[in-house]
């Protein structure tokens, strides 16, 4: 769906921070023209989720929410989707400001100009730390359990 703006050329993106801004999920901008493709825009969730300000997190690479915890393939595939300005989807351990882990499940995706330029990496992020708990508690148990039938 296009955007016609015949009133106000500031409207749609006022429009647009105040729908974004009341999202459950992260939604963040990455600009490819600028070097390190940092954070433009990051609305009120991804604060939340993260406990890093708007302030604190523009002009910042979203890198910054691994830490030292580097050595994940999905940053690699990462770097080739952004490379091939493909989408992608992966899940990344990541490190809200008080350190404390939350799994991130991050779908980007690449936004075009007409002329097929990329214009913005548009980053969702959801906070699926629950889930990803509640499988590794069922795989224990499911080991436990199959412990347990072998000793009879």
């Amino acid at each position: 769906m296009l955007f016609i703006d015949d009133k106000d050329p500031g409207l749609i993106p006022r429009v647009l921070c105040t729908i974004l801004d009341s999202c459950v999920n992260g939604v963040t901008l990455a600009d490819p023209d600028m070097e390190d493709l940092p954070l433009v825009y990051a609305n009120k969730a991804f604060a939340d989720m993260t406990g890093y300000t708007q302030e604190e997190t523009i002009g910042k690479n979203c890198r910054f929410l691994q830490g030292t915890d580097r050595e994940q393939e999905e940053r690699s595939q990462i770097r080739t989707a952004i490379t091939n300005k493909e989408p992608i989807e992966v899940t990344l351990r990541n490190y809200r400001k008080n350190g404390e882990l939350f799994y991130n499940h991050l779908k980007i995706i690449p936004l075009f100009d007409s002329q097929g330029k990329v214009l913005y990496y548009l980053g969702v992020q959801y906070d699926i730390t629950t889930q990803v708990l509640k499988e590794k508690e069922i795989e224990r148990l499911s080991g436990r359990l199959a412990s347990l039938k072998n000793s009879f």
